[in-house]
């Protein structure tokens, strides 16, 4: 009897100590959620007007308060774990709480004073050109004449050749005081980017490449390299080695530096094909500045950084698909495209966005002239709170970016009655969301919908869908055709060394010669491969700039860099196969050239989601085709997954509330398992996406002859 009494005294005194922690916990998250309130609104504060002091006044506030209440909560829960007084999902709380660097407060002070910089020399850059003729920078042909004539003036009065008279135009236009009047100036990376993807002229685009450079990198080291040693420091005092140790432990994926080379080879097949053919394409419209066999001078790839090759589509094949065009034609506002970025998740049974959404978010520069819009979802912390900053235009590239980011609110929308701490996700996977949505969104069937193609140029294109589809469907994977890759580098080869066709003249032509348009590759392909050929271009460069600029990263922070730019150039050498179009010494920080770096964002999210993105979206078609969950049979042979049309589909829609709404509850691959019955990331899917292009691009190789590889 009076052991009965001990252990029912115990049973009550657990529950009681039980209920406590429970309690307990529930205040921790109470806490947290205002918390990340106020961090949102400063954050949302400083992002939307720069020049507004009062953030910085409440952020050192703010950063004093996190510190000690972090401090003291996490030793407290540390106590509570060490006693195993936790369940599960109380252990996972205090993990993800807990986890990161650890900043004292004067740390913290020194890190948002180094960021404020950086990301100011970044948004805040600028080069001015004289501009006799008034010309506005919106008028991209007229911009890009103006840079023109501007290097044909610095090479008259300076008697200097080409290369030198672009390289001298770059600094007297990054250093001289031209003064407010008569200038044409090039501000922030969007009249940069647009110059760069619009222009086709060799000597303006290595001018607009270097200027950026020289706007945004040349000064941006020594504070980087500043906030690295702190961070650094932060990190090593809560155990890691470095700070990279502490940005792959957010991806929870054992080994992350192994297992992302692995995804990278096992694509490498279809992107070294990419760049043959681009390599080819451009040596045709440039002559022999772009080589026969070796890399691409980066300057001629269409972007800034190299990882978006979709604007040279015109140069490769004949009768592109113009969605720019058609939009402007259409007369489609930001309001209009954000809105049909919203029908689409509402087709799918998710919410639509929220009033406050439409009433707080910043949509365009229209009363916010000096907001920073590189395109941001905001969750506040309060209820039915979510707004999204992103100054849009009316291209097809800001309604890919519409998509992606009401994607990310909708993951908030889903696990906003999650506690505040579960209120996250895993990263890659909160970034695949929207790029699953916008692999349907660009379905042709979907353009149809949206009028941006005609009835005409959808059903006349199903026709030749259903002839190829039984053949696409039966072809091996792409890394399995490697051998049929090294039998055409081989005839490349013994072809390359014919000297009937060295410098034949005629093959190059001028980048405005009529000429020009005879060069692309001229067999008439379906709507469908259009898209496909223009999706590819954009989407598998950037998966290997994405490994350049964390693998360069990760070795940076473990101080494992000889030469901190040298380097950088060596690494998109190997991965990327290509190099800058002029020396780029030691004074220079070339890799802060892209926003992610001064805006100290890991990038192995966007490489991740690169892939689970495509495996996503292979579960989503099915579930729509078959209108039912967990299907394991392939595709019909009559649907390619690049025409998957998901688009009004509830099953669709409950999977992805499925892989939202538990936020950070679970691990992702628990989370991913239960939804869609995938556990790892992998390159399969993208490869099945890509499969019928494959076939058009080994065509092109074996008609032209092209070498792979550099």
């Amino acid at each position: 009897m009076y052991l009965v009494k001990i252990a029912t005294i115990f049973l009550l005194a657990k529950t009681y100590l039980c209920q406590d922690i429970n309690k307990y916990f529930e205040r921790i998250n109470e806490e947290y959620r205002k918390l990340n309130s106020v961090s949102a609104e400063i954050s949302w504060d400083s992002a939307v007007d720069p020049n507004d002091v009062k953030p910085l006044k409440k952020s050192a506030i703010y950063q004093k308060t996190l510190i000690l209440w972090q401090q003291k909560h996490c030793e407290e829960m540390a106590a509570l774990v060490n006693r195993h007084l936790l369940n599960d999902t109380l252990r996972r709380q205090t993990y993800l709480l807990c986890r990161g660097p650890k900043y004292t407060y004067q740390e913290a002070r020194r890190t948002s004073y180094l960021y404020e910089k950086l990301q100011a020399r970044y948004t805040e850059a600028v080069i001015c050109i004289p501009n006799p003729k008034n010309i506005s920078i919106n008028n991209t042909q007229d911009a890009e004449q103006a840079v023109h004539d501007y290097i044909n003036g610095v090479k008259r009065t300076s008697a200097t050749e080409d290369d030198t008279a672009v390289q001298l135009a770059v600094e007297m236009a990054a250093t001289e005081n031209l003064g407010s009047n008569d200038v044409l100036c090039f501000k922030g990376e969007d009249d940069f980017e647009k110059l760069m993807s619009r222009s086709k002229n060799e000597r303006v685009l290595k001018w607009t490449w270097m200027a950026w450079r020289e706007a945004v990198c040349r000064t941006m080291g020594a504070p980087y390299k500043e906030l690295v040693e702190i961070e650094n420091a932060a990190a090593r005092r809560n155990g890691y080695k470095d700070i990279g140790e502490s940005w792959r432990e957010e991806q929870e994926i054992p080994n992350l530096k192994s297992f992302c080379r692995r995804l990278y080879k096992s694509i490498r097949p279809l992107y070294r094909t990419l760049h043959g053919i681009t390599r080819f394409f451009l040596r045709r419209h440039y002559g022999a500045i772009v080589e026969e066999t070796g890399p691409i001078p980066a300057h001629l790839l269409g972007n800034l950084w190299s990882q978006n090759w979709e604007p040279l589509t015109d140069l490769i094949i004949k009768n592109t698909l113009n969605l720019d065009e058609r939009i402007r034609r259409s007369n489609w506002t930001v309001l209009h495209m954000a809105k049909r970025a919203e029908d689409f998740y509402q087709s799918l049974g998710l919410p639509p966005m929220t009033d406050t959404f439409w009433r707080e978010s910043v949509l365009t520069r229209e009363k916010h002239a000096h907001a920073r819009c590189h395109g941001a979802a905001a969750d506040m912390f309060k209820d039915g709170d979510f707004r999204l900053l992103y100054c849009s235009g009316t291209t097809k590239e800001d309604l890919y970016v519409l998509h992606h980011e009401l994607g990310h609110i909708q993951y908030y929308m889903a696990y906003e009655d999650q506690p505040a701490i579960f209120r996250q996700a895993n990263t890659a996977l909160h970034e695949t969301i929207g790029d699953s949505i916008m692999l349907g969104a660009f379905t042709p069937q979907h353009l149809h919908r949206l009028g941006l193609i005609t009835d005409h140029e959808l059903y006349s294109n199903e026709h030749s869908t259903r002839e190829d589809n039984d053949n696409v469907n039966k072809r091996h994977d792409i890394d399995e055709n490697i051998d049929e890759i090294k039998n055409h580098e081989t005839k490349a080869k013994k072809f390359a060394n014919d000297t009937a066709r060295i410098e034949n003249a005629k093959n190059y032509v001028d980048y405005n010669s009529k000429a020009n348009n005879t060069r692309s590759f001229d067999n008439k392909l379906a709507l469908d491969d259009v898209l496909l050929f223009k999706q590819a271009l954009n989407k598998i460069p950037q998966i290997a700039f994405a490994l350049v600029l964390e693998e360069y990263r990760w070795k940076y922070f473990e101080n494992g860099l000889s030469n901190l730019n040298g380097d950088f150039w060596d690494m998109a050498l190997e991965l990327q196969g290509i190099v800058p179009p002029v020396y780029r010494g030691e004074d220079y920080f070339d890799a802060g050239a892209k926003f992610h770096v001064p805006d100290n964002t890991p990038y192995a999210r966007y490489f991740l989601s690169s892939f689970l993105q495509h495996q996503v979206y292979e579960t989503l078609c099915k579930a729509a085709v078959f209108g039912r969950r967990n299907v394991d049979e392939p595709l019909p042979s009559t649907i390619r997954m690049d025409r998957c049309d998901i688009y009004g589909s509830k099953t669709v829609g409950r999977i992805l509330q499925e892989i939202m709404k538990p936020g950070h509850s679970k691990h992702w691959r628990v989370i991913l398992k239960a939804a869609t019955g995938i556990d790892d990331i992998s390159g399969a899917a993208l490869k099945r996406y890509y499969r019928p292009l494959y076939k058009i691009l080994n065509k092109m190789v074996a008609r032209y002859r092209i070498p792979i590889g550099w």
